[in-house]
């Protein structure tokens, strides 16, 4: 396969290795990918962090936003999926590799309209490399969101 834009090259493997080192304490994530960057996943505190399972505060950029000043669903996804795939490798005893997202499903109960919001994620079901997600998001102290993710792990070498 030629090495085109989407490829997983050495050089972009070694920049997504580094961008994984380092992160602050009580923060989730570097700056520097884009996806993660439009949310400011950099910012988001992190509450409580174990194998399988996460807890973040979130912020909602005004990007983020509908018209009417809620969260827009298409980014309900990239939060869900962003959280997923934390607690998914997490659980994968520390091997590097890539969550690539199989599945997800999202109920929505009420409208994600104030920053900061909280968002769980638990690995609730394992086989071989796929793992099974429940994440949750509130608004408050109500459930506003409640997904389920399937989340396969890819070693680098492996990806594309």
């Amino acid at each position: 396969m030629p090495v085109g834009e989407g490829a997983m090259t050495d050089d972009k493997i070694e920049k997504l290795l580094q961008w994984r080192e380092n992160v602050p304490p009580g923060r989730l994530v570097n700056p520097g990918l884009p996806p993660f960057d439009l949310l400011n996943a950099s910012e988001w505190s992190v509450i409580h962090e174990s194998t399988g399972k996460l807890e973040v505060m979130c912020d909602l950029p005004e990007v983020t936003l509908n018209p009417a000043g809620q969260l827009f669903g298409g980014f309900t996804a990239a939060y869900v999926d962003i959280a997923s795939l934390c607690a998914a490798q997490s659980d994968v005893e520390e091997t590097p590799g890539f969550q690539s997202t199989i599945n997800m499903r999202l109920d929505y109960f009420e409208a994600i309209t104030q920053s900061p919001f909280r968002v769980t994620s638990e690995v609730v079901h394992r086989r071989g490399e796929t793992r099974l997600v429940a994440c949750k998001m509130y608004q408050a102290e109500v459930l506003a969101v409640y997904a389920l993710t399937t989340m396969r792990h890819q070693p680098l070498s492996q990806v594309f």
